[in-house]
């Protein structure tokens, strides 16, 4: 039997991406503690710390939300969070695409009665 061993992952941490979006200047009047702040509760209420399982999505009232939280401009809290997402999204492997699209299920003939059938 063979042992599924994890290879090493070569992203940024999060401290590297919040210490590049300060460093940027792109957010001046934030500092890094502030920027860290909003990645922080964007991480644990939308995405999941190591251990929970999360499925709610993230809303433009949630976003605002976290503006009142932390006493910052809706924009701010909203270009924060994309960046950190752009930032921090893993771009898939060939194998990681082919399996994806394996697993849907393509339909032909109409929506009720089509046939199903694997790639």
């Amino acid at each position: 039997m063979k042992s599924f061993i994890p290879k090493e992952t070569k992203g940024l941490t999060v401290g590297q991406i919040v210490d590049a979006m300060h460093a940027s200047g792109e957010f001046a009047p934030l500092g890094r503690e502030d920027i860290f702040a909003v990645v922080e509760i964007f991480l644990r209420e939308f995405v999941g710390l190591p251990g929970s399982m999360v499925t709610k999505k993230f809303t433009p009232g949630d976003a605002n939300m976290i503006a009142e939280v932390l006493d910052m401009k809706y924009e701010t809290v909203v270009k924060i969070i994309a960046v950190f997402r752009l930032k921090a999204g893993h771009s898939m492997t060939l194998k990681q695409r082919v399996m994806k699209a394996y697993g849907k299920i393509k339909m032909s003939g109409g929506t009720k009665h089509g046939v199903t059938s694997r790639m």
